[in-house]
């Protein structure tokens, strides 16, 4: 899977979903935005990694996508995650949840890795 460069809106992500699934576009980012708002933001999360880690699509050079597969256990992992909060089984033994810490967490090893990739370097 590949962001796409054509059908974007914001990073392409969703135009990238769109035709990796055959589903349109703007159903993704209905989802995408609805499960935001449901969350509080968990989905907005998942969609910066994503935004991360797929690849933007190239009409210059044939660059090899990312695993679809692999997009979709980020999202589901991120479901998990927002569920797993919801039932109450992230709490530390104050009873804070470490939804948040473990979601910044990701954040920063993905930011930290495409840095180590690209040699420090903006993409």
């Amino acid at each position: 899977m590949t962001r796409s460069f054509s059908n974007r809106v914001f990073a392409g992500i969703c135009g990238g979903l769109a035709s990796s699934t055959r589903l349109n576009a703007w159903l993704w980012r209905i989802l995408f935005a609805i499960l935001t708002i449901a969350s509080q933001g968990v989905f907005l999360v998942i969609y910066l990694l994503l935004w991360w880690i797929v690849p933007q699509e190239s009409l210059a050079a044939r660059r090899r996508g990312f695993p679809f597969i692999f997009v979709i256990l980020i999202i589901a992992a991120g479901a998990a995650l927002w569920i797993a909060d919801l039932r109450s089984l992230l709490p530390t033994p104050a009873g804070v949840s470490l939804l948040w810490p473990i979601l910044l967490l990701a954040l920063a090893i993905v930011y930290f890795l495409k840095q180590i990739r690209t040699g420090g370097a903006a993409t």
